[in-house]
């Protein structure tokens, strides 16, 4: 938000902000050490905002002036209603696990069963060189001898190579430990229905994709094909969730002051090593994925709204 200029009498100040709100630009005003200073939300339509105030001061009798207040009036109250609708629609992570309509979007669902069954299969990985844990990594190994800790590691991604493509996403279903699962689960099923109710089933499975495969590859490629989980991806959520509450809040979208402080606290612990080997480089890229699905757009139409306007 940035000042455009000031008008001495309150009264005018008042109807030229009504009318720029009327016109399409949100603004502001208050009293300030010379008047009334108007203030312009969007940076994209300041230099407008300012013909418009120049054409209000040489004329500030035009016709075109009349009729702004109601409109402005009737804006403002669609503002309230839209604010009170939004207000409905903010979830409460501690009463929604029970709610049954929750429990409808299809890709959050089949997520977490896949995760159950697998962390079943594989003893919550603890058979970390068992069959099912095997054919799950980014790339399969050979033991020869599991108590001295030998394998062999091919190097190169060699089973991708040879088509077994699933296994760039598969690791995320892969969990060491119930409380690794749990704490997954809790922010996959947050986050993920919030986005798949939204945005829809087949956005929130390109997104999941996304931020299985990029982050899959850029840890294989920090500390090699022992790591899972679906970290990765409730950062990609998170990121998304949070940039667009941010930035686009009619969405419905966003999440709770005290949720982004412990994303970010746990994301920082995990990277000082205070809890032992976790997939950082998963972490960082599934949070880049998803920062870069929700800004990306916006960035894309305010360049184009510039390219438009020049």
């Amino acid at each position: 938000m940035r000042q455009i200029g000031s008008i001495t009498d309150e009264t005018e100040a008042k109807r030229f902000g009504d009318y720029l709100l009327s016109a399409g630009m949100k603004n502001t005003v208050e009293q300030g050490s010379q008047g009334w200073d108007v203030w312009v939300e969007d940076d994209d339509k300041l230099d407008a905002a300012r013909a418009e105030l120049e054409s209000f001061r040489a004329n500030p009798g035009d016709p075109k002036y009349d009729g702004a207040t109601r409109k402005a009036e009737r804006i403002r109250n669609d503002e309230v209603k839209k604010r009170k609708r939004l207000a409905k629609r903010f979830h409460d992570v501690r009463t929604s696990w029970g709610a049954p309509q929750q429990w409808v979007q299809p890709v959050t669902v089949v997520l977490i069963l896949a995760s159950l069954l697998v962390a079943a299969a594989t003893n919550f990985g603890d058979n970390a060189f068992g069959p099912a844990a095997n054919a799950l990594r980014i790339q399969s190994i050979r033991v020869i001898d599991e108590s001295q800790g030998l394998i062999e590691e091919p190097s190169g991604l060699t089973d991708v190579r040879r088509g077994q493509v699933w296994r760039l996403i598969t690791p995320i279903f892969v969990h060491y430990g119930g409380l690794h699962l749990l704490f997954n689960m809790f922010w996959l099923f947050d986050l993920g229905r919030q986005i798949e109710r939204i945005r829809g089933s087949v956005f929130l499975l390109i997104l999941v994709l996304a931020a299985a495969v990029l982050p899959n590859l850029a840890e294989y490629a920090w500390s090699g094909p022992f790591f899972g989980g679906m970290s990765g991806v409730v950062y990609a959520l998170f990121g998304y969730v949070w940039i667009k509450g941010k930035f686009e809040p009619h969405l419905g979208l966003g999440v709770a002051p005290q949720t982004i402080v412990i994303m970010f606290i746990w994301l920082v612990i995990c990277m000082i090593g205070i809890i032992g080997n976790v997939a950082n480089a998963a972490h960082v890229g599934g949070f880049i994925v998803g920062v870069a699905a929700a800004y990306g757009p916006i960035q894309f139409r305010k360049l184009r709204r510039g390219l438009k306007s020049s």
